[in-house]
């Protein structure tokens, strides 16, 4: 039996491999998070892996908060490629496969179409430096893995504009929601499902590939903001704003959109809208 582990397992992507674990008996799966299972404590991290044999570790852990990133970029840093730095390094001593995750933010924003696997990193803010900084690493580190990125993920779990957004609806007036960003909305529960579907196909692991997996479909957090209201059906008003009249800490890509042809060809998947995505999210929420 495949040996898993999941790390960040409180998270919400971690949260969506538990929701799938029963329906995949063929994987063996063990959930760690903080504090039993620290990325920035090689020592335990290393007993952890002598004590117990693991074929596949896929990390959900990271530093996601993009703006608090610009005020701890240090912390950013040590769990987005430090921690990951260590992960690759225990990979080559004890043979584990390294599944990872990475976001649209590693780019900048300014193409006009999907941006490919292979196209050129270049982040605005410290969250997408960090992950790129992780990436390089994983890609250097010599071992058998995967990097995946998403973009916009979004599940019945932990913090995320889904669940922001569900609750403002229902109890203000009007809110505000920017228009000129656009990208992907990713359910975590189906990034969580498709990764299992792949790696239940026995892959070959040879040196590291990056792929992008996302929800079919793109459109603007506004978008977004409103196919929640038109699920849920308030009369809060959403204002449409500009980036530049709504300032944040942190610069982020006014277009994001990932193309994920790449991995729905080598592994027969076909991601569903976004949209319905969206209306079992909230179904589980609500």
């Amino acid at each position: 039996m495949t040996k898993v582990l999941v790390i960040g397992a409180k998270g919400q992507l971690g949260q969506s491999f538990q929701y799938w674990a029963p329906h995949f008996p063929h994987f063996e799966f063990f959930f760690k998070d903080l504090p039993e299972f620290n990325l920035l404590d090689q020592a335990q991290l290393e007993r952890y892996f002598k004590t117990t044999p693991t074929d596949i570790v896929i990390n959900c852990a990271a530093y996601t908060a993009v703006d608090q990133a610009e005020d701890e970029p240090k912390m950013a840093q040590q769990l987005n490629a430090v921690a990951v730095d260590s992960l690759c390094q225990l990979s080559k001593i004890f043979g584990f496969k390294l599944i990872h995750f990475s976001t649209d933010y590693v780019f900048d924003g300014s193409a006009h179409s999907p941006y490919g696997e292979d196209d050129t990193l270049s982040p605005l803010g410290v969250y997408g430096k960090t992950k790129a900084e992780g990436e390089a690493v994983i890609l250097a580190a010599g071992i058998d893995g995967w990097i995946i990125r998403t973009s916009w993920l979004f599940s019945p779990y932990g913090k995320n504009f889904v669940k922001t957004i569900f609750s403002l609806l229902q109890n203000k007036d009007e809110i505000n929601v920017v228009a000129d960003q656009t990208g992907s909305p990713t359910y975590a529960i189906d990034l969580a499902a498709a990764t299992l579907k792949v790696l239940e196909q026995k892959p070959v692991f040879d040196g590291v590939k990056v792929y992008h997996y996302t929800n079919s479909g793109h459109t603007t957090w506004y978008g977004l903001a409103l196919a929640i209201q038109q699920q849920i059906n308030t009369p809060c008003q959403i204002r449409v704003v500009d980036t530049a009249n709504y300032p944040t800490k942190a610069k982020r890509p006014k277009y994001s959109v990932l193309g994920c042809e790449k991995i729905k060809k080598e592994f027969n998947l076909n991601p569903q809208v976004w949209e319905s995505a969206l209306k079992d999210c909230l179904k589980k929420i609500g």
